[in-house]
């Protein structure tokens, strides 16, 4: 088993979340994926900067290529971005199983011609509104063993607000009305969320406060003493939904697409 993880960030931008203690979320997809599937080689790819990246040849050796989030805007004109576009394209061409986590949703789905524009409801962060599975989503084998109305970690500014040709929409929330979706596009089939799966409750306590200033202004939190309350209240797992404080359910879609996205594979060679 082979898996290509691809960073959404710039490079300047991971290497500070590394140095100020967080884990870089390429790394973080890396330890997520060795607990699912402990055998697997996994490989990364940085194309927001200008690395060298797998050529279309390469791409058709791994079983799956998963894509992360990023602080940067999709919409936005720059290299980083266009770059990759331009990849994730490839990914499609080449029949590679896709899976994107909230900006890597986003970018799936412009690249299939969908679009993506600022959250209506503003950011969404933290614990999420309930997740609501609709009927396609609550047949669709990635969501398997999840109840109607869950709770997952969040933090995004947009939203997917039109969807590829051909997409099937899988889950929704309060915040936003396209929380998980799926669609074939060259010939690729791409699933995702608009959460982090990938996330734990370490990671959220670094975001909180790594953003603590921007977050109170904002009216998350009333003062840096609320941020800490709710950095630490993460850290040791109080008061948390289960589907956040059990690490394992909160990254089921992912086991269940990785399964998924084998099967697929092993049909597809």
């Amino acid at each position: 088993m082979q898996f290509l993880v691809v960073e959404g960030n710039r490079r300047e931008n991971w290497e500070k979340r590394a140095v100020q203690g967080g884990v870089p979320y390429h790394k973080r997809f890396k330890t997520m994926l060795r607990l699912l599937q402990p055998q697997a080689k996994v490989d990364f790819a940085f194309p927001a900067d200008n690395d060298i990246l797998p050529s279309t040849r390469k791409l058709v050796e791994f079983d799956g290529v998963l894509w992360t989030g990023s602080g940067l805007h999709v919409n936005d004109s720059s290299p980083a971005v266009s770059r990759q576009l331009s990849f994730a394209e490839d990914v499609f061409k080449r029949g590679v199983p896709f899976y994107g986590s909230c900006w890597g949703l986003q970018i799936a789905t412009v690249v299939a011609g969908g679009k993506v524009g600022k959250c209506s409801n503003g950011m969404e962060f933290g614990i999420s509104d309930p997740i609501e599975l609709t009927e396609a989503g609550k047949n669709h084998p990635c969501f398997q063993g999840r109840n109607d109305r869950f709770h997952v970690l969040s933090i995004h500014r947009d939203e997917v607000i039109k969807t590829p040709e051909n997409s099937t929409i899988l889950a929704k929330n309060k915040h936003s009305k396209i929380q998980a979706l799926t669609f074939k596009y060259r010939k690729s089939e791409f699933f995702g969320v608009q959460y982090h799966p990938e996330f734990t409750v370490s990671d959220m306590a670094y975001i909180s406060r790594n953003m603590a200033g921007n977050l109170i202004e904002e009216g998350f939190f009333n003062s840096i003493e609320d941020v800490e309350t709710f950095a630490s209240n993460m850290e040791n797992n109080l008061n948390l939904p289960e589907t956040i404080s059990d690490y394992e359910l909160h990254i089921q879609e992912v086991k269940f697409w990785l399964e998924y996205a084998l099967k697929s594979n092993r049909t597809r060679n």
